[in-house]
């Protein structure tokens, strides 16, 4: 039986400044396993969604703050969560038909190009919100022609994403169109995931690496402009300029999220720098 996941559309745009920004929502592992739920069926003889994982390498402190969980539509109840559904459907679509999601994926980006030219535009797509992908590992073929990834048929446009995979040992081969941000982890289950020396080899190795913190130690560092000799910038502002300052950088820049109010903050992990003892802990 093949069942309709279909949305209005994958992804989900916002203008900033002259950028298209194009972003993909996918499900995290716990709201898949709940589908059923979200009146969503599916053949469980054609997918084992208990060893679906998504995000394989997040952490008790960016689980707990992670953005599909906060905001307006955390508690409503499911038959009314209409953005968790086709987050649901969307992933669905992504793992059991996956030639139909390359192909609306094609389309969308297409119509986004188009536009992104006839305004000068610039475009950049972020296929990672909610999931921590390989996208440069999933092949498909569009037109009786094989692709090794979506970049490879786009090359003009500017794709990135934010990993917790180990950029220089996992993903050092990335189509040049292609960015990848480490995305810093804290702890897991009480044990630090990176040292600062760890984190300052990939920022010597010209890898950006972002941090979520407080807004008082966001405005601090942005004060400072530079931070242990990197420079410091905020994450929005790098989205919105497509990432330009990367083309001159020698170096890693370290790039800032703030935890807006409301978010959950899982105070054991040391995912969100709280105060300036943070920094001086984990960030010297």
């Amino acid at each position: 039986m093949q069942y309709n996941y279909n949305t209005t559309n994958l992804l989900s745009k916002k203008i900033e400044g002259n950028t298209i920004l194009a972003t993909l929502y996918l499900a995290a592992q716990k709201n898949i396993m709940h589908a059923p739920m979200y009146g969503i069926q599916y053949d469980n003889k054609a997918i084992n969604l208990s060893k679906i994982n998504l995000c394989k390498n997040a952490t008790n402190g960016c689980v707990t703050a992670c953005i599909y969980h906060n905001g307006l539509f955390q508690n409503s109840h499911f038959s009314k969560n209409k953005i968790k559904q086709a987050r649901i459907k969307r992933t669905f679509l992504f793992l059991v038909q996956k030639d139909d999601f390359f192909e609306k994926l094609i389309k969308e980006i297409k119509t986004l190009q188009r536009k992104a030219k006839k305004e000068n535009f610039k475009l950049l797509i972020q296929l990672n919100k909610t999931s921590d992908i390989l996208w440069e590992k999933e092949s498909f073929t569009y037109k009786e022609k094989e692709y090794q990834n979506i970049m490879q048929l786009f090359p003009d446009v500017q794709f990135f994403d934010y990993t917790k995979y180990n950029i220089l040992k996992n993903r050092k081969k990335v189509p040049a169109n292609y960015t990848l941000i480490y995305s810093r982890a804290g702890l897991n289950k009480g044990k630090l995931v990176e040292t600062w020396d760890e984190l300052k080899t990939l920022l010597d190795n010209n890898i950006d690496v972002a941090i979520v913190c407080s807004s008082s130690i966001k405005e601090y560092l942005l004060s400072l402009n530079s931070y242990n000799s990197y420079k410091v910038l905020e994450a929005e502002v790098a989205e919105q300029n497509a990432f330009e300052y990367k083309r001159n950088s020698l170096e890693g820049y370290i790039l800032i999220h703030e935890a807006k109010r409301g978010t959950n903050i899982n105070k054991n992990s040391a995912f969100v720098l709280e105060e300036h003892k943070d920094l001086q802990e984990y960030l010297n």
